[in-house]
């Protein structure tokens, strides 16, 4: 037995802004080998060797969940019945502050701490996160995406990356 500190991730931003990419890439690190591109449970691993039981959603709760279940709590509990007993949940969300507070409400009443990583595509565009960001996340990480005209896939791929290794990291502290 270890003593350990569960996460609740949401990568935060509307569409087009690099999110699904990020978490495969994320996904592919943990995994050592490519992302599925689905939603799912799986078991990563940290980049130190460290197991990690997770369940990852790839897109947006909005993209896939909203319409098929009635709460936050629901699309969880249908993808994963013990979902309250992982290490690590990835749900990412757009800038809907009504399901933000319901994913934050769901990850602290089961013990999580919550982290906004808002993926960025410019200065300008922060005021848009504000509604979201007041909210009783336990951290917010900030992820800077300017949009290049050529490489952002592998920029896309770096970036989650090291969100991969943060996420490690916070979970070892």
């Amino acid at each position: 037995m270890r003593i350990l500190r569960r996460l609740f991730v949401v990568p935060l931003a509307n569409n087009d802004h690099g999110k699904t990419h990020i978490v495969n890439s994320l996904v592919s690190q943990g995994l050592g080998r490519p992302s599925p591109g689905r939603k799912g449970r799986r078991v990563l691993r940290s980049p130190w060797g460290r197991r990690i039981d997770s369940l990852v959603f790839v897109r947006s709760f909005q993209e896939t969940e909203k319409n098929q279940h009635d709460s936050v709590v629901a699309a969880l509990e249908a993808e994963d019945t013990a979902w309250s007993t992982r290490e690590l949940v990835i749900s990412p969300s757009h800038l809907d502050a009504q399901d933000v507070h319901q994913m934050i409400v769901a990850a602290h009443e089961n013990g999580f701490d919550t982290v906004a990583a808002s993926v960025i595509l410019n200065r300008n565009e922060r005021g848009n996160y504000a509604e979201c960001w007041m909210e009783a996340w336990d951290e917010r990480w900030s992820i800077p995406n300017p949009q290049a005209e050529t490489g952002w896939e592998g920029q896309l791929e770096a970036l989650g990356r090291d969100l991969w290794t943060w996420v490690c990291q916070a979970l070892m502290h």
